[in-house]
């Protein structure tokens, strides 16, 4: 196994990128960008929970036993605490973090999200991955590789998951078929996430795919302004995200 460190939106986006092979990762460093909770308490109150805290403190005793199921309880953990919905507001912070992180453990590949409109924390990630391995490449600091997970994204029959958007640069893509082991493996770790189940059923459990990250235009709308969060009230419209990718990366570097 190279050196990996994965940048992941929620607990649980580690498990649907490759929770088939999450066991591989124990010597890897796992950054969590957010809490999972929205402040806005919405979500809490969906899943019976009286307060963000407690819903907060059940997400995170989810990803604690998934990752114990996993056994890579022991692997390097980071939570930069970002309240859910809110790590598209915190672009330079979070890219400034991402850097630190790189610098400190020298990863040779990053894992992380695409940037396909899914979800803007899951934008977020994709942006400050990208960002900050790019300012490490103008200091002339080795750069990690990008691979991205699949997620979901929208698409004209509606909402289309564990796959990747079509790409116009070229690049590798690779499709993984579990096994019957494997498959029942996932299903497993998904099961952890007993808030989530709802979400996480409309995954595959068949398959996973990998590609190594293609350059994006942070500044345009992905998906062709297809975005599936302006469809939803998840803290940010896709037109206010790329401004805040400008304003983001006009910041002098360092």
């Amino acid at each position: 196994m190279p050196r990996a460190m994965l940048v992941v939106a929620h607990p649980d986006d580690e498990v649907v990128a490759l929770g088939a092979r999450l066991g591989r990762f124990s010597s890897a460093l796992f950054v969590h960008v957010t809490d999972g909770a929205p402040k806005n308490g919405q979500d809490s109150r969906a899943h019976g929970f009286a307060t963000v805290e407690q819903y907060r403190n059940a997400r995170e005793q989810e990803l604690a036993q998934a990752l114990m199921l996993a056994g890579v309880e022991d692997a390097g953990h980071v939570r930069l605490e970002i309240p859910d919905q809110e790590a598209s507001f915190q672009l330079p912070h979070l890219t400034g973090q991402i850097e630190r992180l790189l610098l400190d453990h020298r990863p040779e590949v990053v894992f992380t999200h695409p940037y396909e409109g899914g979800h803007p924390d899951h934008d977020a990630c994709a942006f400050a991955v990208h960002h900050a391995i790019a300012l490490l490449r103008m200091r002339g600091e080795a750069a990690s590789m990008i691979v991205e997970g699949a997620f979901y994204h929208l698409r004209p029959s509606g909402v289309e998951t564990g796959c990747f958007l079509p790409c116009p640069q070229e690049t590798v893509e690779a499709a993984y078929l579990l096994s019957d082991t494997e498959r029942l493996q996932k299903s497993a770790l998904l099961a952890c996430f007993a808030t989530q189940q709802q979400t996480l059923s409309g995954f595959p459990l068949d398959f996973e795919r990998f590609r190594i990250a293609p350059d994006y235009d942070f500044l345009q709308p992905p998906n062709g302004g297809s975005v599936l969060y302006d469809h939803f009230p998840w803290g940010v419209r896709s037109a206010q995200f790329c401004a805040m990718a400008r304003e983001a990366l006009e910041i002098p570097c360092r």
